[in-house]
């Protein structure tokens, strides 16, 4: 490292670049070295992401969640993950059966106090990092949520206000714990598509449920190269699990009020108003 410092801002800032698009975690560690680089390093942060927000055609290929973000945050994506193979293994239907704090419960790094306290600063780089670095940013995502119960079924939608930027993982962590994203401790599971975009409002009142292969209902081409939905199915839990206080203390408070907006596109066939908040 310390050859490495005596090397000018131009070739420190190539190798950076080289080393974010391979290994975000390390060049994140980097910039703690010093204050020199930690400005090359946000310095990379900021060109990488405006450069891909600016000219998303560059990107050609499938956009995906980044890799470390499924290593830090598992089971913030799909709550499937967040269940031990023990419990795969003994519940036929993966359910958070009202435990909606389970998947935050279970991160990594969330029963490690030293490591929390780093997560939670204002700071902490990984609020304004986007959820596919390296790639074409998320710019538009679709809340889709799916509740299910004896008297019937019924199905909610938003859409979240993101910034032309698109969504960093801070952005998205806060969408899951919007109020109006979940069905709280009514909460089954949730799931984050991405490669997705909702077609048509009208399909999705009609069938009143969510079918992600759905060709009337959902894009998965072009139109979607920069979208994702968040599917959540919620419904009575069989049970109330008792939370203590303690146990969710460590989850993140909200840094922002995320604004979620109701259907965006066009209403061919009625104007649906049954289902909103």
């Amino acid at each position: 490292m310390a050859n490495l410092l005596k090397l000018p801002n131009e070739i420190l800032l190539a190798i950076l670049e080289v080393l974010a698009a391979v290994d975000l975690q390390s060049l994140l560690t980097a910039q703690r070295t010093n204050r020199r680089l930690f400005a090359l390093v946000q310095d990379v942060l900021y060109h990488t992401q405006n450069i891909l927000a600016a000219h998303p055609e560059a990107d050609t290929g499938e956009v995906k969640i980044n890799p470390l973000w499924k290593t830090k945050f598992n089971g913030l994506f799909n709550t499937t993950d967040c269940f031990t193979k023990a419990e795969k293994r003994k519940q036929a239907f993966l359910t958070l059966n009202g435990d909606y704090t389970l998947p935050f419960r279970r991160l990594p790094w969330a029963q490690v106090e030293s490591k929390c306290d780093a997560y939670f600063r204002p700071e902490a780089s990984w609020r304004d990092i986007s959820l596919t670095f390296g790639q074409a940013p998320i710019t538009h995502l679709d809340v889709v949520k799916s509740y299910s119960a004896a008297e019937g079924d019924s199905v909610y939608y938003y859409q979240v206000d993101l910034p032309p930027s698109g969504m960093t993982m801070g952005l998205f962590y806060e969408v899951l714990l919007s109020d109006k994203a979940t069905f709280g401790r009514e909460t089954g599971s949730w799931e984050l598509i991405v490669g997705r975009r909702l077609r048509s409002f009208d399909v999705l009142s009609e069938y009143e449920c969510f079918i992600p292969d759905d060709r009337d209902l959902v894009d998965s081409g072009k139109e979607a190269h920069q979208a994702a939905i968040l599917y959540v199915r919620g419904g009575p839990p069989n049970r109330f699990t008792s939370v203590k206080p303690a146990e969710v203390s460590w989850i993140a408070g909200s840094q922002t009020k995320q604004r979620l907006l109701p259907w965006q596109g066009p209403i061919q066939n009625f104007i649906f108003s049954g289902y909103y908040d």
